[in-house]
C-alpha cells in the first residue's frame, strides 16, 4: 500500500466514525424539535495523553477504537457525551512520521471527505480550511436530512484529532438553528491544544 493510499484510508476511516455517529442516534437519544435547558455547568476535560482540553456538558465516556490495518500507531481514543439534544465527541490517534507532510495531509483530508460523501447518505453543506499557527485543520458540515454533523479535523504533533458535534437539523426553525449553533460554538471554541 502506498503512502498516499494509507493516508487516504486513514481519513476515510476517521470520517466513517462521524457517519456512524450520525446514524447511531435513536429518536430516544436525540429529540429533534425540543430544546432542553440545563442549569448544570459544563465541565472541562483535560487529556494529558491527547494534549488537549475541551468543555463538555457532562462527564464523557471514553473508549478505544481498534483500527487494524490503518496507519495509526495505536487504537484511536474517543471521548463522547450524548445528551437529549446533541452528541459531542473528541477522537485522536497517533500517526507515523511519514504522515507529517502538509501536501499528504491536504490530499488525505480531501480524499477522506470525498469517500465519506461517495456513500450517498451525507450531503456536504460547507467546508473551510481553518489552519492556524502551523496546525493543518479543516472544518466540515454534513447532513443527512435529519441530522447535522459539524466537525473539525486537526493534525498536531504527530496526532490526528476530530472534534465532532452532531445534532438534529433545525428544519429551518430560526430558534432551533440558533440553539444548536450556540451549543456547537461553545464546544468548538473551548477545544485547545495544551503541552
Amino acid at each position: 500500500m502506498t503512502k498516499a493510499s494509507r493516508n487516504n484510508s486513514l481519513l476515510y476511516c476517521a470520517l466513517c466514525l462521524i457517519a456512524c455517529a450520525l446514524y447511531c442516534q435513536s429518536p430516544g437519544q436525540v429529540m429533534a424539535q425540543r430544546q432542553t435547558t440545563s442549569d448544570k455547568p459544563w465541565q472541562e476535560l483535560v487529556s494529558t495523553e491527547g494534549h488537549f482540553r475541551v468543555m463538555l456538558p457532562d462527564t464523557p465516556s471514553e473508549s478505544f477504537i481498534p483500527l487494524t490495518g490503518q496507519i495509526f500507531k495505536d487504537d484511536m481514543r474517543v471521548y463522547s457525551v450524548k445528551t437529549p439534544v446533541a452528541m459531542f465527541g473528541v477522537l485522536f490517534g497517533e500517526l507515523p512520521e511519514e504522515a507529517k507532510d502538509r501536501e499528504t495531509l491536504r490530499a488525505a483530508f480531501d480524499a477522506g471527505r470525498d469517500r465519506a460523501l461517495s456513500q450517498g447518505k451525507l450531503r456536504l453543506v460547507s467546508e473551510k480550511d481553518i489552519t492556524t499557527a502551523g496546525i493543518p485543520a479543516r472544518e466540515y458540515v454534513m447532513e443527512d436530512g435529519a441530522f447535522m454533523a459539524k466537525y473539525r479535523v486537526y493534525y498536531s504533533k504527530g496526532r490526528l484529532y476530530q472534534v465532532i458535534f452532531v445534532s438534529p437539523t433545525g428544519n429551518g426553525t430560526p430558534a432551533l438553528d440558533q440553539y444548536y449553533n450556540g451549543l456547537a460554538t461553545k464546544f468548538f471554541s473551548s477545544f485547545k491544544f495544551v503541552s
